[in-house]
């Protein structure tokens, strides 16, 4: 019985830091969108929509914009960007993009040292002429409750 107890008062307080958290982002303004650091064989397609991200006070990072691939290509594990220092998740996150791939899904892997690879489902490469950050949201925090 003691483990149960000592069990709920860490999550009681692991919510109470995070409504404490999410009052204070609720009367903070939102941080400016800074642009991605793009590297490997990537371009701005559009310049109306460059790729960019911003940490918000919710322990999660957006990213909006959308990645040209010379070349017409999407390879897995093709390295894309490279996130500043300060923006790196603590965990591995992978989330899924929109692209303009026909056949297959393509996904980005974030890893806690900021580097961006697109994934491709099923490994190999598939013709892709670009893919969309709109919309794509990462937590920077350990805890994935």
């Amino acid at each position: 019985m003691p483990d149960t107890i000592a069990t709920l008062g860490r999550r009681l307080a692991k919510l109470e830091r995070r409504v404490t958290t999410l009052e204070r982002a609720r009367r903070a303004p939102y941080p400016e969108w800074h642009d991605l650091p793009l590297t490997g064989d990537t371009s701005v397609p559009d310049e109306e929509q460059p790729p960019q991200f911003r940490a918000n006070p919710w322990d999660t990072t957006d990213f909006c914009g959308r990645i040209g691939l010379t070349g017409g290509r999407a390879t897995d594990e093709q390295l894309v960007a490279l996130l500043p220092e300060g923006y790196w998740p603590e965990a591995p996150r992978t989330v899924d993009v929109a692209s303009d791939a026909a056949r297959r899904a393509l996904q980005l892997d974030i890893d806690p040292k900021g580097l961006v690879r697109l994934r491709v489902q099923g490994g190999d490469s598939v013709r892709a002429t670009w893919f969309s950050l709109d919309g794509t949201t990462i937590r920077t925090d350990r805890n994935d409750t």
